[in-house]
């Protein structure tokens, strides 16, 4: 058996000794250092390879190439790569964000350790702890491994950024260390704080094999959004077609003979250009950069500029609940009090917080109490206290104040706390009010009293200070006996035994739930009426989740927790769930993946380290980075909210779904004209050999980079009238087979209209200078009028369409920026287009008038035909 199955399931290491100094060399051999697994980072060249792996590249860096070595044609083979040189730069950049996740991983990680090596208790590096080593951790120590608790002094820790609990987990010797992680008791996490008391621990697993290597592991990798998967469906498609269209191009050029060489090498260049919508990347990119910057005004982070349209084609929302549905801090939401009798009073004398720290229960008992006008007396003095503690399940302390009977006061768990109270009706009232207080979710505190004559203050017990113990009751150093039962002292000093009083008076009850905020509730609905479906996760017990998903609207039905998982039905199960309680990490990714692999878009909520992996996996993963955020979840997430509100996620979405039907118009506008020019290339390959080609590669990308780029980003940040929440998403995407159908006839009907102005121009006996001149404005002159198709829901002149003041100036200065080129003859040399007479002008005109009408006659006879057999049927 090695060490560290050892130490997991065998015996303990002695405590008293630990480890030897030769075992802890040879065991830190064998299982490395205590440290986060750190993969080796890509080169720069490795993630450019990467970028050039894309179809659309490869066609690009062919034609760039093929242009500058071969035709040299310098300016635009050097403008061909110069644009895919600044799309891989995009790319190797959002790719190098991802490794800062695991960076911010390991400093949440513990520098230092104390280990018992040798008989002796050492200061190491948290990095040399090894399995089977035997540490002690205090109040303030942060965990420097996974380990099992052998000795425990009402030892409590705040796991918070792996369960997702709120309030401290109390740890004892022997306790549970399988199930979910908020269940082990007995066992400790690497990374966690100890929040109260101390303990003895044997150490189980170090660097990789914790839960916390667990997390760093998952992160690495990432999920690409809706956008960046459909935008490579789309270059792969376009590609492809390219692809096909040269090979028919060349083979009917050989087949049919007559053309040189260079002239077929140069079409297939132009085809290329044609086909490669060479501004999308950039026009989308500014459309979302754009976007950001509103969403940032609105407290939206977007830290990967495609997680802007996936958020807006969100359909499920898997929402943490601690810090994102609750602020995660712990408030009094309701109580009981005996009448008579001061409640208040009595929760700040059993608390140990002190100026706002402390245990989160403490806190919140005080915060309750100076909300009804009690605060702690300075008069009052702690003559003996015993500490919370996970066997008894309760506090007491004994106080007294000068010329005044001394007070027990205890504080716990109903079950532990009530029994010890005098029978009769106001104990009975309180223990039936308990069933119905933990119904709604609320962990309950009982409180008792007792008068304790005998015991006065310098009667023989050290007065303590709130925050710490009586003489009676000091939280022992691990190894070291308490001060009331040091060997050879006598036994308990006096107060000890007023600490196990009997007979107590009930004081009442006092219910505490972490604080849900105050948006969630408003969030949640417009979620609903947006068609998003929100599901809550969460660590916490399955009464409480479905307590605050019932306060927040959030339908908990079924309520699934880690433990019911285990099934057959696993599957099924996460994918119905309206709440998930009791999970862990690795069951939250899950979630996300089982959610995804069904065609949802899913975006993961969370502040804690426990949602990294969710958040680094999902379609969006949205950090809340409120005062329990943590830099772990920010870096693993694509969205950073960050005032914490769920109700700001909301604006988030909003925006989303504008920017989402906006780049939608977008790809619709540069595909369609993207493909009217490859129908152009090809129909003048072979109607028109006097032309070779009908537009050169240098107008091409005059037309694509410059004409088409300005709309394009127009598109991107227009503001289409109505409720952006109230339109939902496409759910197949995009480009789906109806969109793609859309685009096919829109560049029909461009394509058409400039191979007749083409025709109607050599008709006139212009020259080829001319001609290309002909199919150049034509073609931008349509494609303008395009941008109004492009943008509508049903109809290019529905109510509202002139309201889009972006458009409109970036179609009327694209048809300035044209109209200059074409008039001003040095500058029309540098594009090959010559002055034409007014009859060209009025065709581009023409071209421009009647592509609208033409798109939306072809979309309604399409329409038209798709509801034929519906009806019939």
């Amino acid at each position: 058996m090695d060490a560290l199955t050892h130490a997991a399931d065998g015996p303990p290491a002695p405590a008293a000794d630990g480890l030897p100094d030769e075992e802890a060399v040879r065991l830190l051999a064998e299982y490395g250092p205590n440290e986060l697994p750190a993969a080796r980072p890509p080169s720069l060249l490795a993630r450019a390879a990467r970028q050039l792996a894309d179809p659309l590249s490869i066609l690009l860096l062919a034609a760039g190439l093929v242009t500058l070595l071969v035709l040299g044609e310098v300016p635009e083979g050097v403008a061909i790569l110069a644009i895919l040189a600044v799309n891989v730069a995009i790319g190797v950049t959002q790719e190098a964000k991802a490794e800062q996740a695991v960076r911010a991983l390991r400093t949440m990680t513990a520098p230092m350790a104390k280990a018992r090596r040798g008989g002796a208790v050492r200061r190491i590096p948290a990095a040399e702890v090894v399995p089977g080593d035997v540490i002690e951790v205090a109040a303030g120590d942060r965990v420097p491994a996974d380990a099992r608790v052998v000795e425990a002094a009402s030892l409590a820790v705040n796991e918070a950024m792996l369960t997702g609990e709120s309030r401290s987990a109390g740890k004892r010797a022997g306790g549970a260390v399988d199930g979910a992680l908020g269940d082990r008791d007995g066992q400790l996490f690497s990374g966690t704080m100890v929040v109260r008391g101390s303990g003895v621990a044997v150490v189980t697993r170090t660097g990789a094999r914790t839960e916390m290597g667990a997390i760093a592991s998952a992160l690495h990798g990432q999920v690409k959004g809706p956008l960046e998967v459909e935008l490579a469906q789309v270059s792969k498609r376009i590609g492809l077609l390219a692809a096909a269209a040269g090979v028919v191009m060349v083979a009917l050029g050989l087949a049919r003979g007559g053309i040189a060489p260079f002239d077929l090498v140069l079409a297939g260049v132009a085809l290329a250009i044609a086909a490669v919508p060479e501004s999308m990347a950039a026009a989308v990119t500014t459309a979302l950069a754009l976007g950001s910057q509103r969403m940032a005004r609105l407290g939206v982070i977007v830290r990967r500029l495609s997680a802007i349209q996936a958020l807006g084609a969100t359909t499920v929302i898997a929402s943490d609940k601690t810090g994102t549905l609750t602020t995660g801090r712990l408030t009094v939401a309701d109580h009981v009090a005996v009448p008579g009798e001061d409640l208040w009073r009595a929760a700040v004398r059993c608390n140990d917080a002190r100026d706002g720290l402390g245990d989160a229960v403490d806190v919140a008992l005080l915060a309750a109490a100076a909300e009804h006008g009690t605060r702690r007396d300075p008069a009052e003095t702690r003559l003996a206290a015993r500490p919370f503690d996970a066997e008894t399940r309760s506090m007491t302390v004994l106080t007294g104040t000068p010329g005044e009977t001394p007070v027990v006061t205890v504080k716990g768990a109903p079950e532990a706390v009530l029994p010890r109270c005098v029978p009769g009706p106001e104990t009975e009232r309180l223990a039936a009010a308990v069933p119905e207080l933990a119904r709604r979710g609320l962990r309950v505190l009982a409180l008792a009293r007792a008068d304790a004559p005998g015991h006065r203050p310098g009667d023989g017990a050290r007065p303590a200070r709130p925050g710490e113990a009586g003489d009676g009751d000091r939280p022992a150093r691990p190894g070291e006996a308490g001060d009331g039962d040091r060997p050879g002292e006598g036994g308990p000093p006096d107060g000890w035994d007023a600490l196990d009083a009997a007979g107590l008076r009930p004081v009442g009850l006092v219910g505490l739930s972490d604080e849900v905020r105050a948006s969630a509730g408003r969030a949640v609905a417009e979620c609903r009426s947006g068609g998003i479906r929100v599901i809550m996760v969460t660590g916490d017990h399955a009464d409480t989740a479905r307590a605050v998903a019932e306060e927040v609207g959030i339908d908990p039905d079924p309520v699934v927790t880690g433990a019911s998982l285990d099934g057959p039905d696993r599957a099924a199960l996460l994918r119905r769930a309206g709440v998930l309680a009791r999970v862990d990490p690795a069951t939250k990714l899950e979630l996300v993946r089982e959610l995804r692999e069904h065609g949802e878009v899913v975006a993961m909520t969370g502040d804690g380290v426990n949602d990294a992996p969710a958040l680094r996996h999902a379609d969006v993963g949205v950090a809340m980075a409120g005062e329990e955020g943590t830099d772990v979840a920010r870096e693993a997430a694509s969205v950073v909210v960050t005032n914490g509100e769920l109700g700001t996620i909301v604006a988030g979405v909003r925006e989303g779904r504008r920017l989402h039907r906006n780049v939608g118009s977008m790809i619709g506008y540069l595909l369609t004209g993207n493909l009217a020019e490859i129908l152009i290339v090809l129909v003048g390959m072979f109607a028109w050999p006097d032309l070779v080609i009908p537009l050169l590669p240098v107008q091409l990308l005059w037309i694509n980079l410059v004409l088409d780029g300005i709309p394009a980003i127009a598109l991107g940040v227009d503001r289409a009238p109505g409720d952006p929440l109230a339109s939902r998403p496409r759910r197949d995407g995009l480009l789906s087979g109806a969109v793609l159908g859309g685009i096919a006839l829109r560049s029909l009907v461009v394509g058409l209209l400039v191979v007749a102005a083409v025709e109607a121009a050599r008709a006139l006996g212009w020259d080829s200078e001319q001609v290309r001149t002909q199919a150049v404005l034509a073609l931008v002159f349509a494609r303008l009028t395009l941008a109004y198709v492009a943008r509508a829901r049903r109809w290019t002149f529905e109510p509202g369409w002139w309201r889009g003041r972006a458009v409109l100036a970036a179609v009327a200065g694209t048809a300035a920026l044209q109209a200059l080129v074409t008039l001003v003859p040095p500058l029309g040399r540098l594009l090959a287009l010559a002055p034409l007479p007014p009859a060209g002008w009025a065709m581009a005109a023409a071209a421009a008038l009647l592509t609208p009408p033409l798109c939306d006659l072809a979309a309604l006879l399409t329409r038209a035909r798709r509801s034929t057999p519906a009806a019939a049927g």
